[in-house]
């Protein structure tokens, strides 16, 4: 049973270094679609987002919130001051001056700070 195991594996020793890297490069394109693909969220979480955010704008507390564009997953801490439902905007004050406006649709997830 073991020699056929050992067998089994034999033809990846005559692997070229051109096809080692294409399949490690094939391997990375996999997991960069995997981080940029959108996550299945129910009704349920989807409510207990908006809940979220609408507790954290009446009492000014801060909330991470992560993110898909792109480039990829970012997080982004901060206080939301004011949400804009007709351009679907979210404006953050992240205590660093300017405040940071983003789009309601590239949020994925939300979790506030207690």
């Amino acid at each position: 049973m073991s020699k056929k195991l050992t067998q089994q594996f034999a033809c990846s020793r005559m692997m070229l270094p051109e096809h080692c890297g294409s399949l490690r490069q094939h391997a990375k394109s996999l997991m960069r679609a995997e981080e940029q693909r959108w996550p299945l969220t129910d009704e349920q979480l989807q409510a207990e987002q908006q809940q979220l955010l609408e507790e954290a704008l009446g009492h000014k507390l801060r909330v991470e919130f992560t993110l898909l564009d792109e480039s990829g997953r970012s997080s982004l801490s901060g206080v939301p001051y004011r949400l804009d439902e007709t351009a679907g905007m979210i404006y953050i004050d992240t205590g660093s001056g300017k405040p940071v406006k983003i789009r309601a649709a590239s949020v994925i997830g939300m979790a506030s700070y207690s």
